[in-house]
């Protein structure tokens, strides 16, 4: 039901486009003005919009949809800079702009545009408001309001951005920061356009607080194909907050699985530099983060690891991956389908303390099922991207979790850490069965694969609580004796049954074949 009203949506814009019975409004000048002359602005653009109606030198069709187009002087490919004075109009009714239509514009696979809005602090730089449901934004650049106002704001439903920079200059190379890139509150919004006809990604990177900021009530909201926290390389992670931040919004999906396109054009590569506390010292960072969420489904990203699948982007200390008081989160695979696909490759930095996910500590969660990853491991399968630092974990949660098929590396930290919620308070176990998130496949914590080099494969912190066994069998330790210290594999908590263990790799370990500096087989 989710994606028929999503593309029953864009192909009504599609047939409007193509109907014949309107013009387009055409930008053609980078002034921002509201004067009666021949030119069009951006600016006066809007006004035709909302009005339905001619305004100063921009002629409107009068009709319920509009396309604003732009061919600034001169249109050889130069970059043009619209610096606003003042706050654009919200826009009310629905439209489609498409700078993508100034010479020069290319939007994939890293959007590089022609048409960079360049703002004062203190207010948002395009609004789509109340009243401009189905509306698309593509060709922008939208950065440089400090902390003080979004890039793009969506207010309305069935908004769709493509091909759109935020917080970064027009070639996505140099930091312009924005407050949130994109706040999203309307329902049925599309960041990235990733169908097998249409391809149409963003970057959106080095904003203060947000890259993607999901508001309460934003339901159903689609992320995928996009670069989150990078810059035009992919290769290089931007100062901010949250790469994503979801709250209270139900049905969020983040990644591949949701069109019909190739899986590696769905992909987000998010990465995420946490801003300096008041000690400098002291980083924070939080790739993606889900408050309060519902069904939400993060599969196929590239999350702290570069668009190569190798270069680990560094946040000094914080999380990947935070599931905080959600219900029925499912990150990775549903157990049904290509696990290639599906998985996300999560990694650690180089130094500070980092955990790939974490699930409940601070507020419970239930049934969050991780699925297929690679958790500090390359899209190789083979290379381990594990730091140095002893307080690297793969897995932290205080809620009771779904771990299979997943490949966790961790160095001398520890792959999988369980502990009471509260002092006094039972602890965390590993699901058998489980609902691989909504509407997922039953599945046992099983098939996951953890190398001898780990410290500590499995701990349980009881934090004033007892101990509280789980089940966490037919997984492979890195060794065909099982695991320490029984075996010669990665260690397992005494509290934690691991007998029957694999004593071959799971066919979910890699690509037929085992880390090259850790796994025994």
């Amino acid at each position: 039901m989710f994606e028929i009203s999503r593309r029953f949506a864009f192909a009504a814009l599609i047939a409007l486009s193509a109907s014949g019975v309107r013009a387009d409004i055409v930008v053609n000048t980078a002034a921002d003005e509201d004067a009666n002359n021949a030119a069009c602005s951006l600016r006066e653009a809007i006004t035709a919009v909302n009005a339905q109606a001619d305004y100063n030198g921009c002629t409107d069709p009068g009709t319920t949809w509009s396309k604003v187009t732009f061919a600034i002087a001169p249109n050889t490919g130069e970059v043009h800079t619209i610096a606003l004075g003042s706050a654009l109009p919200g826009i009310t009714k629905p439209v489609f702009i498409d700078a993508t239509t100034q010479s020069g514009t290319v939007c994939t696979p890293v959007p590089n545009l022609r048409v960079q809005i360049n703002r004062f602090t203190g207010y948002d730089g395009l609004v789509l408001a109340a009243g401009s449901d189905n509306s698309t934004i593509h060709g922008l650049a939208i950065s440089g309001s400090g902390n003080n106002g979004s890039g793009l704001v969506l207010m309305s439903n069935h908004a769709t951005v493509g091909c759109v920079i935020s917080g970064m200059d027009a070639s996505g190379a140099t930091q312009m920061q924005n407050s949130d890139g994109i706040f999203v509150a309307g329902q049925f919004a599309t960041i990235g356009e990733a169908t097998a006809t249409a391809w149409f990604p963003n970057l959106i990177a080095g904003n203060f607080y947000a890259n993607v900021d999901v508001y309460s009530g934003a339901d159903d909201a689609l992320i995928a194909g996009n670069y989150i926290g990078v810059d035009h390389t992919g290769l290089t992670a931007l100062q901010t907050g949250y790469s994503i931040n979801a709250v209270a919004v139900a049905r969020l999906h983040i990644g591949t699985g949701f069109t019909d396109g190739p899986a590696a054009r769905q992909r987000n590569v998010i990465g995420v530099v946490g801003i300096p506390s008041p000690n400098p010292n002291s980083f924070s960072a939080v790739e993606i983060f889900l408050g309060g969420t519902s069904d939400a489904v993060i599969a196929g990203n590239y999350i702290g690891v570069g668009a190569d699948g190798h270069t680990v982007l560094p946040i000094k200390s914080g999380t990947g991956v935070n599931v905080l008081g959600s219900s029925n989160t499912l990150i990775g695979c549903n157990g049904i389908g290509s696990w290639e696909d599906c998985r996300n490759l999560i990694a650690v930095p180089s130094d500070g303390n980092f955990v790939a996910v974490v699930v409940g500590v601070g507020g419970g969660s239930a049934n969050t099922a991780i699925v297929s990853n690679f958790i500090n491991v390359a899209a190789d399968g083979a290379t381990s991207l594990v730091g140095s630092s002893n307080y690297n974990y793969g897995l932290e949660a205080t809620n009771d979790v779904l771990v299979a098929r997943n490949v966790i590396s961790a160095g001398s930290g520890v792959g999988i850490f369980l502990e009471s919620a509260t002092a006094g308070g039972g602890t965390a176990a590993l699901l058998n069965p489980a609902l691989a998130g909504s509407g997922g496949a039953p599945l046992n914590s099983t098939d996951n694969c953890l190398p001898d080099t780990i410290s500590q494969g499995i701990t349980e912190y009881l934090n004033g609580g007892s101990a509280t066994p789980t089940l966490f069998v037919y997984n492979w330790w890195g060794a065909v004796n099982g695991p320490a210290p029984g075996g010669s594999g990665a260690s397992a908590d005494p509290a934690v049954y691991t007998v029957p263990f694999l004593t071959a790799p799971s066919p979910y370990c890699g690509f037929d074949h085992i880390f090259t500096n850790g796994f025994d087989g």
